[in-house]
Formats: structure tokens, sequence, C-alpha cells
């Protein structure tokens, strides 16, 4: 059975301050978030003589597997499901913070988060997993149940952040198609909107982490579109407007909640809400039924208002 190192406390809710959201119907203010989160620190977790799978999930090893690897490892969330953002923001700190000295092990890492250890210096610890591999002592780190990380993960966007420079241009961080909840229907005229507005649009999981943390640290203005990738907020400096953008309904809370957490100026904008097509074909490359609209239009309207104000 797991031994809990150190207990989940409850998770505390912190309050957001109310911001009015640019775009989206008349009803737009009934859809801004929510402006409260429930934040909590992670609590770890020891399994004794334990399976980490290649997925990264931890079990109880059978009697013929408990010949494992000596010591304790701990495990990271990691992989191709786990964005850079969520990678950043995950159970790294904890193997920063509480286990310093301690073996890394988990999925195969995908080349930004390798990046990632690189840098911070832990790449070595690291043993990727690609079949079921027994250790004598597993321990692991979660959450409260539907809460937000707690401070502790400034420690990484710390230690990855470069120095202020001089102000670069700004960035957009659209969603990715294998992981969208909506698909994007207008998408390629976004983007080609975006870079005659001369925003750069950033793939993360493509760039090398150098070029990326150089480019969010020198951007005056991010348009962030991908909730999976507002972890990566943390690499800003205070004071960066951050133009978060989110079907009307669906606006979650981590984008604010990280801005206000790295001191940055958050500004939601609500596109059309999601639908169905029922009578037309999926938008090409769509992989789920539901899609919505960035009207560009009203975004453009909305990110002079903002960078004015």
């Amino acid at each position: 059975m797991p031994e809990p190192e150190s207990p989940v406390g409850p998770a505390e809710s912190v309050v957001l301050p109310p911001v009015r959201p640019l775009g989206g119907s008349k009803w737009a203010g009934f859809f801004a978030g929510s402006t409260s989160v429930r934040v909590g620190e992670a609590a770890t977790t020891i399994v004794e003589n334990a399976l980490i799978h290649a997925d990264g999930r931890v079990s109880d090893a059978d009697d013929e597997a408990l010949a494992g690897e000596g010591g304790a490892v701990f495990v990271l969330d990691a992989g191709e499901a786990v964005s850079l953002g969520q990678f950043l923001t995950g159970p790294l700190s904890i193997a920063l913070e509480r286990v310093e000295s301690q073996r890394l092990a988990g999925p195969v890492l995908t080349p930004r988060q390798t990046d990632v250890l690189a840098r911070l210096g832990r790449l070595r610890d690291y043993t990727p997993v690609t079949a079921p591999k027994s250790y004598q002592k597993v321990i692991s780190a979660r959450l409260p149940d539907g809460a937000l990380p707690g401070p502790a993960v400034r420690l990484v966007a710390d230690r990855l952040r470069q120095a202020a420079g001089a102000p670069g241009s700004a960035i957009a961080v659209l969603p990715v198609r294998q992981f969208e909840r909506f698909g994007l229907v207008n998408r390629a005229s976004l983007t080609a909107w975006l870079r005659a507005k001369r925003f750069t649009v950033v793939e993360p999981e493509r760039l090398k982490l150098a070029e990326l943390v150089e480019l969010f640290a020198a951007a005056p203005v991010v348009l962030l579109a991908d909730p999976r990738q507002a972890g990566l907020l943390g690499l800003c400096h205070p004071g960066t407007k951050i133009l978060e953008i989110a079907p009307e309904g669906w606006l979650g809370a981590a984008g604010h909640y990280f801005s206000t957490l790295f001191g940055l100026i958050w500004q939601p904008f609500l596109a059309d809400p999601p639908s169905y097509p029922l009578r037309s074909a999926l938008p090409f490359g769509s992989l789920v039924p539901c899609s919505y609209e960035i009207p560009i239009r009203e975004l453009a309207a909305a990110l002079q208002a903002f960078v004015d104000s």
C-alpha cells in the first residue's frame, strides 16, 4: 500500500481579481471564468516495491518483480501527453525543492522536456521508462483534487527565466491540433493575420528551449489561446500583458491564476462559443466534432484597446 510521506492538505481558495472580458456576446460578463481557484501544495507518496509503467503510472509490483533497483526514485509527469507548460508546473518543482538528491524516472521525455532537465542540471538523474520497471521505493507527488499548484512552482520558472533585455516581438500560442478540445476553424487566417501584425506565432514543443525562453522574456504582449501552455507564462517578466483567448463559456482559471502568481497583466477575450456543424463537413484537419472561430476584427479591436490601456 502507498505510504504518504507528506499528507495532502486541504486546498485553499484564492480570490482572483475580477476582470471584465473583451469580445463575446452581450452575456459575456457571465462567462469571464472563475473569480477564485483552489490552490494546494503537492504531497509526496512513497510506494515500496513498486512498478513504474511507460505512461508514468505507479503500481504495486508482483512478488516476482520485487528485485527492483535499490534506493528511491521520484517519478515525473512527462511524455508526449504532457505539454511543456504542464511539465514546468507539475511535480518537477517538488523534485527540485524537496528531493534534490533523488534519482528521477518517468515516461520518455519530449525534446523540450529534455532541454528543461538539462538546463536544470538534472538530465543525468533521469531514467526513461519504456516498459514496466520495478524499484524498491517510488516517490510520486499529487495535488488535492481539482487544485492548481501553489507558489512553489515559481522555483522552476525562476531558474529558467532569462534576464530582461530589450523588448522583442509580441508572441502568440495557438492550440495544438492533437490536444485541442474544440477545433479552431479559422486557424490559417488567424495565423496569417497575427504574422502580419508582427506577432511571432510560437509552437512551444518545436522550438529549442533557449529560443523559447528568450521569446517569452522579451515579449511585451503574449496572446495565449492554449490553456495547456499556461504554465509557460512563468517565463515572462512581471508586467507583461497576457491576452487569453477562449471560446465563450469555456474560459478556465489557469491563465488568470498563473498571471496573478507571476505578476502579469491578464485580460480575457471571448471567441465564438463552440458549435457542432450538423449540415457541413468538419473543418479540414479537425480531430474533434465541436469547433469555434476567433473573430479577427473583434480581436484586433480588443488587442489594440488592451495594448493602449
